[in-house]
């Protein structure tokens, strides 16, 4: 496995991330996520509360539910070898645990689609620490081999795992 200390310069930046753009409270309409106190989250009875006068809410689209509608992934994680297809329901068994408990963490973290590909799998996420997650967590569970690779000019990571 490749050692990753650093994803890499924090100087790229995500153009989903613009909090200017979110008036505080923001509603997604498409998932419910609460933009407050410049951070997004989900709460069922603050949203209840924020409905009840929807005149003081902002509804806009979160950057979560924006990358997905754009198509604008920010991790890709390939899943290729033999292994992959004789193992492929406990590993997406995996991955969906893995991205759950990311997403209970950051609400923002989210698999946009998983693809079966004559080689194995690839899955899109909306977060590149999601990515690095998913790629650690195969890893982990059923070694193999890992690789990270940054793009030098836009906010991406992919990810690539492989077993024979």
């Amino acid at each position: 496995m490749k050692r990753i200390d650093k994803l890499y310069d924090m100087k790229l930046h995500d153009p989903y991330m613009d909090k200017s753009q979110y008036k505080d409270p923001t509603i997604c309409p498409s998932c419910k996520l609460i933009y407050h106190n410049k951070r997004w989250f989900w709460d069922e009875d603050y949203y209840k509360e924020l409905m009840k006068d929807k005149s003081k809410v902002n509804f806009k689209k979160c950057p979560a539910c924006r990358k997905i509608e754009d198509h604008y992934p920010l991790g890709i994680v390939e899943l290729v070898g033999d292994y992959v297809k004789e193992n492929k329901q406990e590993i997406l068994n995996l991955i969906k645990n893995e991205a759950e408990y990311e997403m209970k963490r950051n609400p923002l973290a989210r698999i946009m689609s998983i693809k079966e590909t004559d080689d194995g799998l690839v899955i899109e996420t909306t977060t590149e620490t999601l990515a690095k997650k998913l790629g650690k967590a195969v890893h982990k569970a059923h070694q193999g081999e890992l690789e990270f690779s940054f793009s030098d000019s836009q906010k991406l990571l992919r990810v690539y795992w492989s077993r024979e």
